[in-house]
């Protein structure tokens, strides 16, 4: 073997070796990253929200939230159904459903509580569970303003015509005559509001995005993605040293 070429191949093992201790733990950590990304629908990460103060700051949340001076809701048989003004139906204290907001109105009927947000009928048990959900697709009118219940009929006015709502069957019929003592909303004792501000929706980061972030290194900005592509050229780098020292070692 020439001199020139042993050189070659000392000076290759050594840059083989300093890129490898290099980027050894920038490698372990997409490895890491990478395989928890690939199973991300099995370990749920994309439903696992991350409300940490600095990590909403970082990503440029609001640290507002959005929490009204007054709250009112609807007072029914001593159970308070009032709406977080994000997307949670609350009964009392605790999140029963999810809608949109506004909560336009609330009644009681048979043993059945009835809430109409503005793009679904709500219809739960005295205990807050879930039994239907009417949205406009399932045949609930646009533009539904306000709910009442009388007469043993529910009443859903739209503002330009009235509709009855038979219960079991989910049908709509239209009432022709005007109908008045639609349900108001009334504002919540101060202790509920209290309980409601202690469980108030915060902006957050799934785990997932979080994870996929510090991945692509988009985390960290411009400056981050850069030094990610960064690593990926070494680690190529590293592939074609060590198949020139594999090489060079069968020449031996």
């Amino acid at each position: 073997m020439s001199q020139k070429l042993r050189k070659t191949i000392i000076l290759n093992l050594r840059w083989h070796r300093r890129i490898g201790l290099s980027v050894a733990v920038m490698v372990v950590f997409l490895a890491i990253t990478g395989l928890l990304l690939n199973h991300s629908p099995s370990l749920g990460l994309s439903k696992q929200t991350l409300q940490y103060q600095w990590l909403t700051d970082w990503y440029g949340f609001e640290s507002d939230n959005m929490k009204p001076v007054e709250r009112h809701g609807f007072n029914i048989n001593e159970k308070w159904l009032s709406h977080s003004g994000h997307t949670e139906l609350f009964l009392n204290s605790e999140p029963v459903a999810n809608c949109q907001p506004p909560l336009l109105g609330a009644a009681h009927f048979q043993s059945l509580l009835l809430a109409l947000c503005q793009d679904a009928l709500v219809i739960l048990t005295p205990e807050g569970e879930l039994v239907e959900k009417l949205d406009q697709l399932s045949g609930l009118p646009a533009g539904a303003t306000a709910l009442q219940v009388t007469d043993q009929k529910v009443l859903i006015n739209t503002g330009n015509q009235t509709v009855s709502l038979n219960i079991d069957t989910l049908e709509l019929l239209p009432v022709d005559h005007h109908q008045k003592g639609w349900s108001m909303p009334s504002p919540l004792p101060a202790q509920l509001v209290a309980q409601l501000d202690t469980r108030a929706e915060r902006p957050g980061i799934s785990l997932e995005t979080l994870i996929l972030d510090l991945h692509s290194g988009r985390f960290f900005g411009n400056a981050g993605v850069l030094f990610v592509d960064l690593i990926g050229l070494l680690v190529c780098l590293l592939a074609l040293t060590g198949l020139w020292a594999w090489y060079s070692h069968n020449k031996l």
